[in-house]
């Protein structure tokens, strides 16, 4: 008799170790939105390809991901960046590779305004002298739109804070597989 309460006690406290040491599936599919907050900040002005970045989502889980298409944004050329979306690992334990884009994030614009009105004032000068030479006072006016136009059309560089919050999209189904042992 108490050898069989003996192996009937192992036998359960077995059973029991087991049971919260599975993880159990988890299947999304592809177009599920996540959300979720940017761990790191990002920023194209010193960002490079190949940086890594975190983004913890609503519900706890983890997102590993890396920059690509980094281009710092200059007069003429837009700062542009790409976060890619490598993998996923769920707030209950277990990773799985993850395909998603991002449909939005909260960013700021840093606009250097020393160059914008360096730029205003810059066309504004040519414009005047261009104007003398050809015998009008018209020219600064005109210099001015110029150069303010130019100012506006500066590309600005691209500032994603630490924790703002993001968008995902998943591009195919979302799966752990089947219950695995953590």
């Amino acid at each position: 008799m108490d050898l069989r309460k003996s192996t009937f006690a192992a036998a359960t406290t077995a059973a029991l170790i087991a049971i919260p040491a599975l993880v159990w599936a988890v299947e999304l599919p592809a177009g599920t939105t996540i959300g979720g907050r940017i761990q790191q900040e990002i920023n194209s002005k010193t960002a490079m390809d190949g940086q890594r970045f975190t983004m913890v989502t609503n519900s706890g889980s983890t997102i590993y991901g890396h920059l690509s298409e980094v281009a710092r944004g200059d007069v003429g050329r837009k700062a542009h960046l790409k976060l890619n979306f490598d993998s996923i690992r769920f707030s209950g334990g277990g990773t799985a590779p993850i395909n998603a884009s991002l449909t939005a994030v909260a960013q700021q614009k840093n606009i250097n305004y020393t160059q914008a009105a360096g730029q205003v004032l810059g066309g504004m000068i040519v414009g005047n002298i261009a104007g003398k030479a050809i015998g009008t006072n018209l020219g600064g006016l005109v210099g001015l739109a110029g150069g303010a136009l130019l100012a506006k059309n500066t590309a600005y560089n691209i500032d994603i804070p630490q924790g703002a919050t993001a968008q995902i999209v998943l591009n195919s189904s979302l799966s752990t597989g089947h219950p695995q042992a953590r």
